[in-house]
C-alpha cells in the first residue's frame, strides 16, 4: 500500500517565521545588472545602458519603470549614433500594460554592417508613455 503523507509532516516554519517565499519584491531597474546607463528620459523611467555585444549582435539594454499610479504603456525610440563609423542607427521598442511600480527590461538589437564599437556609441531616448485603460495617447 502506498504511504500517504499529511499536511503534519511536513517542517512548519517556527514562531514569526513566515511559510511564504523569502523574496517577493518586485525588481527594481538595478537589479537587471545591465551596467552603466547611456542615457535616460522621461524624469528617470526609462534608461538606457551602454551598449554591448549580446549573441553576435550589438544590442542596448532598456528599463521602464512606471512611477505613476496606473498602468501605462511605453513606446521608447532608440537612436544610436556611430559618429564617424557609420550613419545612426534608430529602432523602436514597446512596453504594453507595465504596472505601477514596476519595471519592465528589455534590449533593442541596434546591430549594424560596419565597423562598431559599443562603448563609443551615442545614445539618445525619445519616450511617450500612456496611461491606460485607453493607452493610446487620449
Amino acid at each position: 500500500m502506498a504511504e500517504s503523507r499529511s499536511t503534519a509532516d511536513a517542517a512548519a516554519p517556527a514562531d514569526g517565521e513566515s511559510a511564504g517565499p523569502s523574496k517577493t519584491d518586485v525588481p527594481e531597474a538595478e537589479d537587471f545588472d545591465f551596467g552603466p546607463p547611456a542615457a535616460t528620459a522621461h524624469n528617470g523611467e526609462v534608461v538606457a545602458y551602454v551598449p554591448r555585444l549580446d549573441n553576435r549582435r550589438v544590442v542596448v539594454p532598456l528599463t521602464m519603470h512606471n512611477t505613476g499610479e496606473k498602468r501605462a504603456s511605453y513606446t521608447v525610440t532608440v537612436t544610436a549614433d556611430r559618429g564617424e563609423r557609420g550613419a545612426p542607427v534608430t529602432v523602436t521598442k514597446k512596453a504594453l500594460n507595465v504596472a505601477s511600480g514596476t519595471t519592465w527590461p528589455t534590449k533593442a538589437d541596434i546591430s549594424a554592417p560596419g565597423v562598431w564599437v559599443p562603448e563609443d556609441t551615442k545614445i539618445s531616448l525619445t519616450v511617450t508613455k500612456d496611461n491606460y485603460p485607453l493607452g493610446d495617447s487620449r
